[in-house]
């Protein structure tokens, strides 16, 4: 919950504020919950005054009135999906990757999260005036990668410079400093014409750091993250990716199978299960509108030379699709 900071409200000075303290009233949802009498009578403040800084809290932190007819014009004009250029993944997921919301691509280690995540910004980007930002918290971004991609598709030297000029890539190495770019987004403080896209590879990199936090600091990062990364998807009509990645372990359970000759005894047989799942905690598993699970599949085909990727397609109630898997192939020429 937000505390109570006397910045950009009247009345609200140091000492009003120490007065609050003093009585448990630390928060914003504190004083509005109070009694204005009671309030009135603990800052020596009048009730025109406990007015005035009530008016200013709501005006402050309170979201912004948008009518129907605004919300309905905008949902109409907006775009709703971001192609990702990939047929068999398109028809999986309806269209592609939705605006206004966050998709995660998750998947185990190898399993073709950044070369996705690689053709996914190129096939924004190419033939369209859109651009996409690349956040790379790993350091392992690799221009000569997608040049090697477009070299595939007979580009030009101009083309492939005008579709690398329109992916943008920052560096981030904290969470502190993703949080803070989202913020400068969401103020219009760091603006990038023409942006759709917004990959974040990967998150659990920022996260590992504040395992076994007990102070909750990570959870709260990640939480501001998410709200951040929602404001700025729905107000700027962005699709947001963020890549996160699974893990494996073998769980040993004891089966016993009762003997039809000796009924009072008990075989026991040891039975090995693979469990997967996805990083970041509980508190991530439903914030994702979208989950796209990577998976290489065993049977390796010699004769060529790709990789087959199963990817699963996991939605929410406000993403519908048809169909929940698709086959993609990877090579040295990108994904189709």
């Amino acid at each position: 919950m937000q505390k109570l900071k006397s910045q950009g409200i009247r009345h609200l000075s140091d000492g009003v504020l120490k007065i609050l303290t003093q009585n448990r009233i630390t928060t914003i949802y504190d004083f509005l919950e109070e009694d204005i009498s009671k309030l009135s009578s603990l800052t020596r403040l009048n009730l025109p005054e406990i007015l005035a800084i009530r008016s200013d809290i709501f005006e402050k932190y309170s979201a912004p009135l948008v009518n129907g007819t605004t919300l309905l014009t905008k949902v109409l004009i907006n775009e709703k999906k971001i192609t990702t250029g990939i047929k068999s993944l398109d028809a999986a997921t309806c269209g592609g990757i939705p605006m206004g919301c966050i998709t995660e691509l998750c998947g185990l280690a190898e399993s073709g999260k950044s070369q996705l995540s690689f053709q996914v910004a190129i096939n924004c980007v190419k033939n369209t005036e859109r651009t996409v930002l690349y956040v790379d918290t790993k350091g392992d971004f690799s221009a000569i990668r997608i040049q090697q991609i477009l070299g595939s598709q007979n580009c030009s030297n101009k083309e492939m410079a005008s579709i690398m000029y329109k992916i943008k890539v920052v560096y981030i190495w904290t969470m502190d400093e993703l949080v803070e770019l989202f913020r400068s987004i969401k103020n219009k403080t760091f603006v990038i014409e023409n942006l759709a896209l917004v990959i974040v590879d990967s998150l659990p990199c920022l996260m590992f750091q504040y395992l076994g936090d007990e102070n909750k600091m990570g959870l709260s990062l990640l939480n501001t993250l998410v709200n951040y990364s929602r404001f700025v998807g729905n107000e700027f009509n962005i699709g947001i990716v963020y890549i996160n990645i699974q893990t494996r372990w073998i769980d040993s359970d004891i089966c016993e199978e009762e003997d039809n000759v000796q009924s009072s005894s008990a075989l026991k047989e040891h039975s090995y299960v693979e469990k997967r799942n996805r990083c970041l905690g509980r508190y991530w598993e439903q914030i994702p509108a979208l989950v796209l699970i990577l998976e290489v599949l065993e049977r390796v085909k010699e004769t060529f030379s790709f990789t087959q990727i199963k990817v699963s397609v996991m939605c929410s109630n406000n993403v519908k699709c048809h169909k929940n898997e698709c086959t993609i192939n990877l090579s040295m020429c990108g994904i189709e």
